[in-house]
């Protein structure tokens, strides 16, 4: 993850970032160490590609990853039956083909033979298929996962010989494809899982992708080796490590001294000054956006005309001129663009900080009237939080910032306590775990903004239980409008993220996950 950050609130940024980790670190992980990759050695003979993360997830097991490469070396390791293209549609991967029945409840996958696991765990058959979906609704494994994949909708899965797998669901999902086509089905081996347990496989990945883990800790230093037996054919590097470094500039002199290959980078001007020398700058539109929300259950957000007044606080092409360089973009909606079922351009902005302050008149308020803003105290939140802050308080609002660690971040907003909000937040290619998130019964919860409303539940649950892809993408769609029209929820922007590469290194490929792959790449 990355900001675009001018020059003139580096500083300020880096100040308040200061006390915390990396973007959004969660306050469960392990201390990094801010050290360089110059402590590592590996044999001179070897291709290395050496990269770095400013903060990972703590676990290697796919039913406890919060995103597709949140272990790092996660889309290096692991695959899917299935693979996401950048339009959102699906091609085969470890299945080679596939066929769904007339009515949308039968999908039969034809396995791919010869697939190998890492660490002579035999070959990917449809046993293993069996046991990577079963494992996620077992109460052990406590997988995160269970919504996305929208377990419930099975009836069952069978394995009618080696290398076919028939899932019969209990009702049609138009996106069950696009589910089995992204990080939360990945493909694990019953053999290993059998053998290693729950914590085994949280600590010691087995996959079927073109490395393999060799060594390391989470949140520390991890390295895969290639995988000779990758049915892709051998990869062409030897080794990819990478490292948690924490310390911005420690991570820079790192890549500008060659100890490190690829970096994620979080400030503009540092971007523009990398391509100037000749590195490559990767730009990857993500399905993230920045929000500011608030709790309408709370004061004085329970008053229709202040939450108008905070929509019309908000000038949505200040932030993207003052902090992304005009690389980013105003949608008008609250899915991102590249999501399946994204409303795009129904908000128009209306900035109108004298008619903000008529509104909280009216309302009854003195102005101005005293709010708390909570975010995370991390690398990229502070920047448009004081933005928000700044905006606000033309308008009316008198804005306490409260910028804490990631956890207690969550923990405020899932318990209502956060009666103003502001966050990046992510959102599945199906839509439905953000669009479900802020139904009545998620409160609270996932249900940040507070919201309890019949109008919207029912257009959700229509949405959910459509017939074809067309009638879900219209429910869901009004849905988002009735959000918007309850002016509880401001996405202003699309948010991307940068990494920069040294120019001998080719083959880098982008999926529709948005994650890095090395299985073509090469040194030069």
């Amino acid at each position: 993850m990355k900001i675009r950050i001018h020059a003139s609130l580096l500083a300020l940024t880096l100040a308040l970032s200061a006390c915390g980790g990396g973007a959004a670190a969660n306050s469960e992980q392990p201390q990094a160490v801010e050290n360089t990759p110059s402590q590592q050695s590996a044999p001179a003979t070897e291709k290395v590609i050496r990269l770095s993360r400013s903060w990972e997830d703590t676990s290697w097991d796919p039913a406890a990853l919060t995103g597709a490469d949140q272990a790092a070396l996660a889309p290096q390791i692991y695959e899917t039956l299935c693979v996401l293209q950048e339009d959102g549609s699906s091609s085969p991967l470890l299945a080679e083909s596939w066929d769904i029945s007339p009515d949308g409840k039968s999908y039969t996958f034809h396995l791919k033979k010869g697939v190998q696991f890492h660490r002579g765990y035999g070959e990917m058959t449809s046993a293993d298929v069996l046991f990577s979906f079963q494992r996620q609704s077992d109460p052990e494994v406590a997988s995160i996962h269970a919504e996305a994949l929208n377990l419930e909708n099975i009836e069952s899965i069978e394995a009618p010989d080696d290398y076919t797998v028939v899932f019969a669901l209990k009702k049609q999902d138009v996106d069950f494809i696009t589910r089995v086509s992204q990080f939360q089905a990945i493909i694990l081996s019953k053999a290993a899982g059998e053998e290693l347990g729950v914590s085994g496989m949280a600590s010691t990945p087995i996959g079927t992708g073109p490395f393999m883990f060799e060594e390391g800790t989470l949140g520390v230093k991890t390295e895969a080796v290639k995988f000779p037996e990758f049915w892709g054919g051998e990869p062409k590097i030897d080794r990819v490590v990478n490292t948690i470094i924490t310390d911005t500039n420690t991570n820079y002199s790192a890549f500008e001294n060659d100890e490190l290959d690829i970096i994620f980078v979080y400030y503009a001007d540092k971007v523009k000054e990398y391509v100037d020398k000749g590195y490559i700058d990767y730009y990857i539109p993500s399905r993230q956006l920045l929000y500011v929300g608030v709790n309408m259950q709370s004061e004085p957000w329970n008053n229709e005309k202040v939450r108008e007044a905070f929509f019309k606080s908000i000038d949505p092409q200040y932030y993207i001129d003052s902090l992304f360089y005009g690389k980013e973009s105003f949608t008008g909606g609250y899915i991102p663009p590249s999501c399946k079922y994204a409303l795009v351009d129904y908000l128009k902005p209306d900035l109108d900080p004298e008619g903000a302050k008529s509104l909280l008149s009216d309302a009854g308020f003195t102005v101005p009237i005293n709010t708390t803003l909570w975010t995370v105290n991390d690398d990229i939140s502070p920047p448009p939080a004081l933005i928000t802050q700044s905006l606000l308080s033309k308008a009316g609002f008198n804005t306490e910032l409260q910028m804490v660690d990631f956890g207690v971040f969550i923990d405020k907003v899932r318990s209502g306590e956060a009666g103003m909000w502001l966050l990046y937040n992510s959102t599945p290619v199906t839509s439905d775990e953000t669009i479900s998130r802020y139904m009545s019964e998620k409160y609270p919860g996932s249900n940040w903004c507070g919201i309890t409303d019949a109008t919207y539940d029912e257009l959700v649950s229509k949405g959910v239980d459509a017939d074809s892809e067309d009638e879900k993408a219209e429910f869901f769609k009004q849905a988002q409008k009735r959000l918007i029209d309850l002016q509880v929820l401001y996405p202003v922007c699309t948010y991307g993220y940068d990494f920069m590469a040294k120019p001998n290194i080719t083959g880098i490929e982008m999926w529709g996950d948005h994650c890095i792959r090395l299985r073509n790449a090469d040194i030069s």
